[in-house]
């Protein structure tokens, strides 16, 4: 699969909430750097992204960038929880038919407080 097919196939599993069919376009050695967390491997990586997932009610993609070797996306997360809707910004890495990196933005300033922080 290419770039575009990858992170699309990625995107749309992990938002439909099967993480089963995300979790194989993911190099294991995944490199994951967000606004909360950060993790270098990909088992670890899905577990986090299985608890948030859990705390959506939808996500809008708003608009998508795509290269040979990776993508960019923009899309809200609207969630359950008093942070609402949290506007995203994802960008990937793609090589051998694998995301091999992801960094993702977003104002962590309401989660933070929710989680303590």
């Amino acid at each position: 699969m290419d770039a575009k097919q990858v992170v699309t196939h990625y995107h749309n599993a992990w938002t439909g909430g099967d993480m089963a069919a995300a979790r194989p376009c993911l190099a294991d050695d995944l490199d994951f750097q967000g606004s909360i967390d950060a993790f270098r491997r990909a088992d670890d990586f899905i577990v986090a992204l299985t608890m948030f997932q859990k705390m959506l009610r939808s996500v809008n993609l708003i608009q998508s960038f795509y290269s040979e070797s990776g993508a960019a996306l923009l899309y809200d997360c609207d969630t359950m929880s008093p942070a609402g809707v949290l506007r995203t910004a994802e960008f990937f890495t793609v090589k051998g038919g694998k995301i091999t990196s992801i960094r993702l933005v977003f104002d962590a300033t309401e989660l933070r407080k929710l989680m303590g922080g």
